[in-house]
């Protein structure tokens, strides 16, 4: 085998171990959840968690994009002082974004919208559980960067059993239904946080000023404000069908996208193990290599997402214990997300990595328009259906919108030109 080749398929192997282990546990539990979870539970902890999407990025800030992109461009010493930088935002500038969050979007729920749930405990729940992954998200990022597949495989598999242990003891165990579920991510979140804040004591007590942070938050800003418009490509369609018909078909349309959104998985592991290298081609200006990259990653991701759809009904029958196979249409529908956003995000972060974030902005901004006008005639027509294939369209709107842009600012890139 060519060596090369075998480097990837041994990392590949890795990457995916370290989400396919805690992702089969959640799988093995998954059935036993179902049986302790009504719609109406599905729904309020989908509709809550929907809006993740929407906050996550301001919150996270995109500060792990910084640090990726910076990395080839440091000295060891650099690299370390830049880690301290960011691993100090991760906890103080995200801690007060959340807190500010929090209390606009709970007056926002509260006087704006006539929900068949309550706000409390649930919102609160699951904004203060986003912040914790920060350290976590550094300190994986530096192992993808470094190549260390094995201390990556062993943190994100620890992390991924806790949560999934978690989740049992909460909903499984003692039946808190809605509440379990939101709460169990905050715990095993909150203990992975602890845990890292004493593993980065070192590097958090290197001296750094609040002037360091000035060009990552020049950088981070039009990446977070893009990304929170990117809740109209993830989040905003499960927020708008809230209001279309009745809290239990709402409930199964959670647990299909829900389902749907295991792939994710697989490419979240297929993406970390060639992000280095598509960041490395794009800036060295290899382009045959970065071209090689970018098919074999969408193509292992469509081979994934084909197979899925061909066995959903079995496996969403086996996952919920036989009790939400009409959420199958939607599984299937959404599982098309997979390919889509998998493509719109390598020209997003051929867009980064050439130092044209305000791009995302930009396109973030005329998608959101598009997707906005044209959820009401998805949802009229289609109603639930339309909602799953407006995201799956989302993306394809987005990656259009983002190309041409790129066509347009074709001359104005700052990507050094490592070759000479």
């Amino acid at each position: 085998m060519n060596p090369t080749i075998a480097k990837y398929a041994a990392s590949l192997s890795t990457y995916f171990g370290a989400s396919l282990i805690p992702m089969m546990l959640n799988l093995v539990a998954n059935p036993w959840i179902a049986k302790n979870m009504d719609p109406r539970d599905y729904a309020i902890s989908g509709y809550y968690t929907s809006y993740s999407s929407l906050i996550s990025p301001i919150i996270i800030f995109y500060l792990i994009h910084y640090y990726i992109k910076e990395y080839y461009r440091r000295t060891p010493e650099g690299r370390e002082h830049l880690e301290s930088v960011i691993a100090k935002a991760t906890i103080w500038f995200s801690g007060i974004v959340t807190l500010v969050c929090f209390i606009l979007l709970h007056l926002f729920l509260t006087h704006s919208r006539d929900l068949d749930f309550p706000v409390s405990p649930y919102l609160g729940l699951m904004v203060f559980a986003l912040p914790l992954t920060g350290l976590l998200n550094l300190r994986l990022a530096r192992f993808r960067m470094e190549k260390r597949a094995t201390a990556y495989f062993r943190l994100s598999v620890a992390n991924g059993l806790l949560g999934v242990a978690m989740m049992v003891l909460c909903v499984v165990w003692l039946k808190w239904g809605a509440f379990g579920k939101l709460l169990a991510p905050l715990v095993s979140n909150s203990c992975v946080f602890l845990f890292l804040l004493w593993k980065y004591r070192r590097i958090l007590a290197i001296r750094t000023t609040l002037a360091e942070f000035r060009p990552i938050f020049i950088f981070c800003l039009p990446l977070a404000l893009s990304a929170m418009l990117g809740y109209f490509t993830h989040g905003f369609s499960t927020t708008y069908v809230e209001s279309i018909g009745e809290t239990r078909e709402y409930g199964i349309y959670v647990v299909g996208v829900s389902i749907g959104g295991y792939l994710t998985v697989f490419s979240s592991a297929i993406n970390n193990t060639f992000q280095p290298d598509i960041y490395r081609t794009v800036i060295a200006r290899q382009w045959r290599s970065y071209a090689r990259y970018c098919l074999l990653q969408t193509g292992l991701i469509t081979l994934v997402t084909i197979l899925f759809i061909l066995l959903a009904p079995w496996v969403i029958s086996l996952l919920t214990a036989g009790r939400y196979v009409d959420s199958t249409p939607y599984a299937q529908i959404y599982s098309l997300t997979t390919i889509t956003s998998s493509i719109y995000f390598l020209i997003n972060n051929f867009s980064i990595a050439t130092n044209r974030p305000r791009l995302y902005l930009w396109t973030s901004i005329i998608g959101s328009a598009a997707i906005v006008a044209l959820m009401p005639v998805f949802t009229a027509r289609w109603q639930y259906t339309g909602g799953a294939w407006m995201t799956v369209c989302s993306f394809i709107i987005f990656a259009i919108i983002n190309l041409g842009l790129l066509a347009v600012t074709k001359n104005r890139s700052e990507t050094p030109d490592l070759t000479k």
